[in-house]
C-alpha cells in the first residue's frame, strides 16, 4: 500500500474554531481524506523555534490538537497569511514585519529540506503585495498604475497631479484600510491617521488615480483560469453597495472577456501565481490574490460562482502524483 503523503495547511483560526471558510473546509476535508494531513492556524507559528501549532481533522468536522510541529511536508498549502491578525499580540511592531516574517519561515523549511513544496511559493505569495504594481510597466500589463512614495508630499503632488486616489496597504486584504483620497481635506486626515499610527507608516501604503468602473475577477488554479465573476455597483470602503448591484459568471460567452484574460493570463505567469485570482477594475487590473482568495461568489444566499471543485481537485490530484 502507497505511504499516505504528509500535507501541510496554513488556515484562518477561526476554522479551527468552528467558523464555516467554506473554501479553507472544502480543501480540509478533501484532503484529509488522501493524504496526512496536519491543519495549522496562522496564528499559531513559533518563528523563534521553528515550530507550528498542528491540528487534526476528526469525525464531525471538528479539529483536535496535535501540539507543537516542526514542519515537515510533501506539500505545504499556506491558505492564509493572516493580514487580519493582531500582529502585536503575535510579538510584531509592524504588520510588514509579521508578513516577512512568514515568508521567511515558509522558505527556511524548504531550505532544510523538511517541506518538498509550498503553494504559492513564498518568492511567488510575495508578488501579491500591491508594491509589486510599482515595477511593472503599466501599459504593457494593462495594471493601474502603482505608486510607493517616501514623503507625505510627493503624495500631496500624485492628488493634485491625478485630482482622485486610492491609498491602500501594501499587505491586506477585504479592501482593509483602504481610503480614497480626493481633496487636501481628505489628505491632512490621511496624514494624521499615520502621524498617530504605531504599527504602520507609509512604506505600508501604495498608491494609485482612482478607477472607477465595474469589478472583474478571474480566478486561477495550477496558473490556468477556471471561473470569473463579474459585479457591478459593489460596495467599496468608501461606500455602500449601489442600489442597481448586480453580480453575474465573467467567462468566454461576455463581451471583452477574451482580452482580459489574456491579460491576466500574461500577470499570472509573469508573477508564478499558482493559485489565486487577477482582480480587474474597468479594463485594468487592480490587483493579484494569491492563496486565501475565496473562490465563491455570492449575492445574498445565492451561490453565482463557485470555483472551489476546480481548486480541491487540483491539489487532490497533486498529492496523488507525490
Amino acid at each position: 500500500m502507497k505511504e499516505r503523503r504528509r500535507v501541510l495547511i496554513t488556515v484562518g483560526p477561526g476554522l479551527v474554531a468552528g467558523k464555516r471558510h467554506m473554501t479553507q473546509r472544502a480543501l480540509v476535508t478533501a484532503l484529509d481524506k488522501c493524504a496526512d494531513l496536519l491543519v495549522l492556524p496562522v496564528g499559531g507559528y513559533d518563528f523563534a523555534a521553528g515550530r507550528v501549532r498542528a491540528y487534526r481533522r476528526v469525525r464531525g468536522g471538528r479539529f483536535v490538537e496535535a501540539g507543537m510541529v516542526v514542519p515537515t511536508a510533501d506539500l505545504w498549502i499556506v491558505y492564509s497569511d493572516g493580514y487580519y491578525l493582531d500582529h502585536r499580540a503575535l510579538g510584531f511592531a509592524r504588520r510588514r514585519d509579521f508578513f516577512r516574517a512568514q515568508m521567511d519561515f515558509h522558505q527556511g523549511h524548504v531550505d532544510a529540506g523538511r517541506v518538498a513544496r509550498v503553494v504559492n511559493e513564498p518568492q511567488v505569495e510575495a508578488r501579491t503585495l500591491k508594491s509589486w504594481f510599482a515595477s511593472l510597466d503599466a501599459g504593457q500589463y494593462r495594471v493601474i498604475p502603482t505608486h510607493v512614495f517616501s514623503s507625505i508630499d510627493d503624495v500631496h503632488d500624485f492628488q493634485k497631479a491625478r485630482g482622485e486616489i486610492v491609498a491602500k496597504l501594501d499587505w491586506g486584504g477585504a479592501g482593509g484600510g483602504a481610503r480614497r483620497l480626493r481633496c487636501d481635506s481628505d489628505l491632512h486626515r490621511f496624514e494624521e491617521e499615520l502621524g498617530a499610527a504605531t504599527d504602520r507608516d507609509l512604506r505600508d501604503y501604495c498608491f494609485q488615480p482612482y478607477h472607477p468602473g465595474d469589478e472583474k475577477r478571474l480566478w486561477f488554479v495550477g496558473s490556468r483560469f477556471v471561473a470569473g465573476r463579474k459585479s457591478h455597483g459593489r460596495a467599496t470602503p468608501w461606500s455602500g453597495s449601489a442600489r442597481d448591484y448586480r453580480v453575474c459568471v465573467y467567462d468566454g460567452n461576455a463581451e471583452g472577456f477574451a482580452t482580459d484574460l489574456a491579460a491576466a493570463e500574461r500577470l499570472c505567469g509573469l508573477s508564478g501565481l499558482d493559485v489565486g485570482s487577477i482582480d480587474f477594475i474597468g479594463a485594468s487590473i487592480n490587483e493579484i490574490n494569491g492563496c486565501g482568495t475565496i473562490f465563491t461568489e455570492y449575492r445574498d444566499w445565492d451561490c453565482i460562482v463557485d470555483a472551489r471543485p476546480a481548486l480541491v481537485n487540483y491539489f487532490v490530484e497533486m498529492v496523488r502524483r507525490t
